[in-house]
């Protein structure tokens, strides 16, 4: 199998490094930090999934590294299952047809590539793979310029922590480490329900925002309570440090939407998601979500 999927990567132009073992994969991948990996899904050594899920763990492969896995026999939906949850990004079926394989690699690389490029010009947050304010600001751009371009709406929601009858300043360690599970409860359910259309960046370690092209008030309104579902209205600090008392962090949202019927300035849109969350977390009459009211 690898000598024939090397004879079809080769001409194009491809460096093809060839392990014959899970092991030797696993040590390969160490030493070489791949662009792309093929994965036989029946080695001699290791199961292909087990290869899968210990390559993920790999410094040298990010998650932006495309795993494929070969397989010479039908997988069942099980198999298959197992296999994307270890890692794979696609399972495809031996013999491959090279135009196809081809054209897939293409597009994984592009794809590996750009995220290779946003995290070296440091646009990223390290900690959750969204944009930074830097980031987010230069995504911004490029998207109000495709919403004035095509005369299509665009939203942005931002979302906030709201923690009540405490210092402005966290107390102690143990507050700062509540705050940080969270913001992880808030990306995690960021990361789930967001598209592959909206950009999310992360402003400060409890501050989010999603810019949503193609969605108008109504859909910010919609999409913000989802988050809100999923987070919950209240963080109970019960599930924080001893003597945390239950409600005093709640998570807010605020919105702005544009109708997609004039030029949009990036950083008003962002601006005004802001504000619209400052006023939800200054709200104490129970709504959560708030939109931009000039």
């Amino acid at each position: 199998m690898s000598l024939s999927i090397e004879s079809i990567l080769r001409p194009k132009g491809y460096a093809v490094v060839k392990a014959f073992t899970g092991r030797q994969a696993l040590d390969l991948a160490e030493k070489v930090s791949p662009d792309l990996i093929v994965v036989d899904f029946r080695l001699p050594d290791m199961d292909g999934i087990e290869v899968a899920r210990q390559l993920r763990e790999a410094s040298t492969v990010s998650p932006a590294t495309p795993i494929l896995m070969i397989t010479t026999s039908s997988l069942g939906r099980a198999e298959r299952l197992e296999a994307l949850g270890a890692g794979a990004w696609d399972i495809l079926r031996h013999p491959v047809d090279p135009s196809e394989f081809v054209l897939r690699m293409e597009t994984l690389l592009g794809a590996k590539q750009e995220a290779d490029r946003v995290r070296d010009e440091g646009l990223t947050d390290p900690s959750t793979g969204f944009y930074n304010a830097r980031g987010l600001l230069r995504r911004t751009k490029e998207i109000s310029a495709d919403a004035t371009r095509f005369d299509r709406p665009l939203a942005c929601i931002a979302f906030g922590l709201e923690w009540l009858d405490t210092p402005t300043a966290l107390a102690n360690q143990a507050e700062e480490q509540a705050l940080v599970n969270t913001a992880q409860s808030v990306a995690d359910a960021l990361k789930s329900i967001t598209r592959v259309s909206d950009t999310v960046g992360r402003l400060t370690t409890g501050e989010f925002i999603i810019v949503a092209p193609g969605t108008d008030r109504a859909g910010a309104e919609r999409l913000a309570d989802r988050v809100l579902e999923l987070v919950g209205e209240s963080v109970h600090r019960e599930s924080g440090p001893p003597g945390f008392r239950e409600g005093e962090g709640r998570l807010r949202a605020g919105f702005f939407a544009t109708a997609g019927d004039s030029a949009i300035d990036p950083g008003d849109v962002l601006f005004k998601a802001t504000v619209a969350l400052r006023r939800a977390q200054a709200d104490q009459s129970g709504f959560p979500v708030r939109s931009y009211e000039a």
